[in-house]
């Protein structure tokens, strides 16, 4: 065997030695204040709908910052002292900008941005049939359709190279 071979075979027999005893696994430390025992989906809902302002491109759910994490009991306390999902939405957007909202306001540029995709498809979709309508030919009529050519509309060379194939094609047959 080679030497490699038996290093992995080592490797993989030598924990299940006996009288050895198995590696203890340390549970890891698990964040609470994400994801609670008691119903929370408002607040939950909220950490979905915010951007993180310590982790770029993440929402409140997804960054694991200790800052997000203060954010997010800061957002519970709120939704426990009987605040409203829009007025923290609008709070925390008028604390950090317009940027920590997931998605653009309904209001002067955020119609346009949540318009826009849905009129650019449909011009598509319309500029796509028209463009097949010109490029496909218009279905024959029915007694209008196309005859395939006769055999007697081959040019002198094409009836050349025929006659050629035939006789390669018999002399081959004749051989085998």
């Amino acid at each position: 065997m080679r030497r490699s071979t038996l290093v992995m075979v080592g490797l993989l027999v030598l924990p299940w030695r006996p009288g050895v005893p198995a590696p203890v696994r340390v549970p890891q430390a698990f964040d609470t204040s994400v994801v609670r025992a008691r119903d929370d989906t408002r607040a939950q809902r909220l950490f979905g709908e915010l951007m993180s302002p310590y982790c770029p491109g993440l929402t409140l759910a997804a960054c694991p910052s200790p800052g997000a994490d203060s954010l997010r009991q800061d957002i519970r306390g709120r939704l426990d002292r009987g605040e409203t999902p829009p007025a923290i939405r609008a709070a925390y957007a008028a604390d950090w900008g317009e940027r920590i909202l997931g998605a653009p306001p309904l209001r002067r540029w955020g119609v346009a941005l949540w318009v826009t995709p849905g009129i650019l498809l449909v011009l598509g979709a319309l500029g796509l049939t028209l463009w097949l309508r010109t490029v496909r030919p218009a279905p024959a009529a029915a007694g209008d359709e196309a005859l395939p050519p006769s055999v007697g509309d081959v040019s002198p060379a094409d009836r050349a190279l025929r006659e050629r194939l035939e006789a390669e094609l018999k002399a081959f047959d004749d051989a085998v």
